[in-house]
């Protein structure tokens, strides 16, 4: 609703809710007498005070306007007023308008002012973490909440918000009880708009430029892979020091970091996902480690089943070491050879009117015969005994070969009572026997422990006792144990979960009655479980599909320019699809070679790896506190910015117009024109 004035006869209409003072004014300035009606008396009209001008009108005073985000106009008006019986109000006025007209002059200068100025308060609230002082003030954890180490959308919305609100007052207009309100909504304006930019900045800007820079070959590829393999680490819960120490404290040296986690292994599936030389290596090295499976295994049998540290999983090897180091021992034995009665041997007194037993001491005769020894010769018969002990090992072994089983148990039970009265009368001898049983006595064990797989546990049990005053029976029993488990993984195949081939459900407890103590069983499934970790990698590594040879080749490309050529379009896009395919969802090549053969390097060298990339940490870690540092501060100028008002014209009065032209007065009374409305700028009755 507009507001209308009779002036020297005519009615002025000003706008809704234009100061009455603005009103007076005018009316003073136009007729020079007061607004009242006609029939009012003349007031005295008082000469009015000069208008004061603004102490810093120019660049200076917008600097400092931004410099105290919009606050400076009032400072000033202030510090004025207190020194001089100007009022506050037309001081703070003047400045507005010294800084209005200044920033219509010249508005490329005074943008560049106000914007140099607000970089202060700026860089000041973004990089305060970096004064010890603050951060010390602060608290460490408060500290790390507001200025942090890395970029963060919701840091950014926070000193867009927290500079909007301190900027909207600064620069509003408004009396005091308004100012809460003006504090929100520069909050809110400064919060959405630095939010804005900064998801643009995150998910639309940085890609885009890492990706052109990929493509073109910029960056430190090292680094690049440091930080890569760092996230994966992450998402498998470790540090890269844990990582270590987890790689350290494991058996198998052939672990790597890609063998750690999921993460770590996708990382590499990803480095080697296209046709490049980090593919050609990551294979490479997964082969070979993948075909070295089994002798490591065979090496892990070897020196964890037995306590003989000479145990040899081949029993050939093991027939021989044992029968080089009984030898000496057996002739020592037969040189001092004891007497035979049947006082000093009971047992073999009555053995000797046994049938099979006189059958086993006619073959020993012979062998000894065939060796050029007497038998007739007293200090021979320890070894005419250890012949019939041979005989009955054969024996033994055809019955068993045959199913005679309860043949085989009295053969055996002959030949314990034989053994017990030779070891009673010779000592020497028995120490020989337990370094080496003989040739078909440890061949006959291994072929028992072959059977490990179909053996009933009670069975097992049985011959376990058997053999405990024979280790050299003892160890080629597991000898053959060692056999079978390696047999089982051979046929399994080297991309066979070795656990699984090998630790089966029912035979996991009669494999660990076979080493020697429940320590190396554990030791040795833990160094199983390895394997099975070693061998996820190996299968993560690589897609084993039909495409293998055509990613390692480049054949799809290839094939591509063949269907072109032989009128087949669809089936040459789709070839060349598939071998770009790789390339779009890989690693530029650079990196990819170095992310390979970091997560590839063995644990003795591993520590290379790590040092790199807690170097490589360190020196992202002071790029994203800058980088921090500087978000913070644009965040806060980008929300003061958005939040702050341009000043008004301070005397809209003296450009002012009425809204409308006035109407002429006739006979005392005003009435309006006929005709349309007048042009705004004209004035009937002139």
């Amino acid at each position: 609703m507009t507001i209308e004035r009779v002036i020297d006869g005519k009615i002025y209409e000003f706008p809704a809710g234009t100061p009455e003072a603005t009103i007076r004014r005018f009316t003073l300035n136009k007729a020079g007498t007061p607004d009242s009606p006609a029939t009012a008396p003349a007031a005295p009209v008082r000469p009015q005070a000069p208008r004061p001008n603004a102490m810093l009108p120019g660049a200076a005073g917008q600097a400092l306007q931004g410099l105290s985000m919009g606050f400076a106009d009032e400072a000033i008006a202030r510090m004025r007023s207190m020194g001089g019986d100007q009022s506050y109000e037309d001081l703070v006025k003047a400045e507005r308008e010294g800084l209005r007209k200044y920033a219509e002059e010249n508005p490329r200068t005074a943008v560049a002012s106000e914007l140099g100025g607000a970089l202060v308060p700026a860089l000041f609230t973004g990089g305060a973490g970096a004064i010890p002082a603050v951060s010390k003030a602060v608290g460490p954890k408060l500290a790390g909440m507001l200025f942090g180490k890395a970029p963060s959308i919701p840091r950014m919305m926070g000193y867009g918000a927290g500079s909007g609100a301190v900027t909207a007052v600064g620069t509003s207009e408004k009396p005091p009880g308004e100012l809460g309100g003006e504090a929100v909504k520069g909050a809110t304006v400064g919060a959405v708009t630095t939010g804005t930019l900064g998801l643009l900045g995150k998910y639309v800007a940085m890609p885009a430029f890492n990706k052109i820079k990929q493509s073109l070959g910029f960056g430190d590829a090292n680094k690049a892979a440091d930080l890569a393999i760092v996230k994966a680490l992450e998402k498998d819960g470790m540090t890269p020091d844990q990582a270590l120490a987890k790689m350290q404290a494991m058996s198998r040296g052939e672990i790597t970091l890609a063998d750690l986690g999921e993460n770590t292994a996708a990382l590499l599936r990803n480095a080697t996902a296209a046709p490049s030389p980090a593919r050609r290596i990551g294979k490479s090295e997964l082969v070979n480690r993948e075909m070295e499976r089994i002798p490591r295994v065979s090496e892990d049998l070897r020196t964890l089943m037995s306590g003989s540290k000479d145990f040899y999983t081949d029993v050939l090897d093991l027939i021989k070491k044992r029968k080089d180091e009984a030898d000496p021992l057996y002739k020592a034995a037969y040189a001092g050879a004891p007497t035979f009665s049947p006082a000093t041997a009971p047992d073999i007194a009555r053995l000797r009117n046994l049938p099979t037993f006189k059958e086993a001491m006619k073959i020993g005769a012979k062998r000894m015969a065939d060796n050029e020894i007497d038998i007739t010769d007293p200090r021979n018969t320890l070894r005419g005994l250890h012949e019939t002990k041979i005989a009955l090992d054969d024996m033994i072994e055809n019955a068993m070969r045959e199913g005679s089983g309860g043949q085989a148990a009295t053969l055996l039970n002959m030949k314990r009572r034989l053994l017990a009265d030779m070891e009673k009368a010779s000592p020497e001898y028995k120490i020989a026997r337990q370094t080496f049983a003989g040739d078909s006595e440890l061949l006959t064990a291994m072929k028992e422990g072959q059977q490990i797989y179909t053996m009933p546990e009670l069975d097992m049990r049985k011959l376990i006792d058997r053999f405990k005053d024979s280790p050299s029976e003892y160890d080629a029993f597991r000898s053959g144990i060692s056999q079978a488990m390696l047999e089982k993984l051979r046929v399994a195949g080297p991309t066979a979960d070795p656990v699984k081939s090998i630790l089966s459900r029912d035979a996991e407890q009669k494999l660990r009655r076979a080493f020697r103590d429940d320590a190396a069983f554990d030791e040795f499934k833990d160094r199983l479980m390895q394997e099975q970790r070693m061998l996820q990698t190996e299968k993560a590594g690589f897609r084993r599909t039909p495409l293998d040879t055509d990613l390692d080749q480049g054949a799809a490309g290839v094939g591509a320019a063949a269907n072109l050529m032989a009128g087949r379009p669809f089936t040459a896009a789709g070839d060349a699809l598939r071998a770009q395919f790789p390339n779009m969802i890989g690693m530029p090549p650079r990196v990819a070679r170095q992310t390979t053969q970091k997560l590839l390097t063995p644990t003795d060298k591993v520590d290379t790896v790590i040092d790199s990339i807690m170097q490589s940490l360190k020196q992202q870690e002071e790029l994203l506190l800058s980088s921090s540092r500087a978000t913070n501060a644009g965040a806060s100028l980008v929300g003061g910015l958005a939040a702050s008002r341009d000043p008004k014209d301070q005397y809209p009065e003296d450009s002012m117009a009425p809204t409308r032209p006035p109407r002429v007065e006739l006979s005392g009374m005003a009435t309006p024109p006929a005709g349309p409305p007048p042009s705004p700028l004209g004035s009937m009755g002139q």
